[in-house]
């Protein structure tokens, strides 16, 4: 397998999770998930980015904040995410798997945390969100990873 090399740069921006094998997203309960990831200026510790990630309950924003930091002593693009505030005792492991042309979509592996089961998560940037072929590159990636549609943003149905 090919790894991707994704910086903190290259990741920037807001992302919709449009599939998911995440028990989370999949429940019908959180909707309008997504990450938004703003590189941090770099320490011994590697290049490093803060991580956000966005969904709504019942019409309201609930947000999930840390920092990721990439273990560079690992092939691929691998980061550490660390929570911030009460979740600072939480940490997880991620990667991007795959990306699509011009990093339209991408596919997030996850370990396991203290509180939440292993998964992956397909993400589309938030200014490719209606481009019909960004959608079905993503789906067809999903696929491959046995993540489900989620609801679109303002759609309400699993259209992705």
């Amino acid at each position: 397998m090919d790894h991707v090399d994704a910086n903190p740069e290259r990741l920037a921006g807001t992302w919709h999770i449009v599939c998911s094998s995440f028990p989370m997203w999949r429940g019908g309960r959180r909707t309008d998930a997504t990450f938004t990831y703003t590189p941090l200026p770099g320490r011994n510790s590697g290049p490093r980015m803060r991580d956000e990630v966005a969904y709504r309950v019942r019409g309201r924003t609930r947000r999930i904040r840390g920092t990721d930091t990439r273990l560079t002593s690992r092939p691929g693009t691998v980061y550490r995410w660390r929570g911030k505030g009460l979740l600072a005792v939480l940490t997880s492991v991620w990667e991007v798997r795959e990306t699509g042309e011009d990093d339209a979509w991408a596919v997030i592996a996850f370990t396991r945390s203290l509180l939440t089961p292993a998964g992956v998560d397909v993400v589309v940037r938030a200014d490719r969100l209606t481009d019909q072929a960004v959608l079905a590159g993503a789906k067809a990636a999903a696929a491959r990873y046995e993540a489900e549609p989620l609801p679109l943003p303002g759609s309400g149905s699993a259209s992705a």
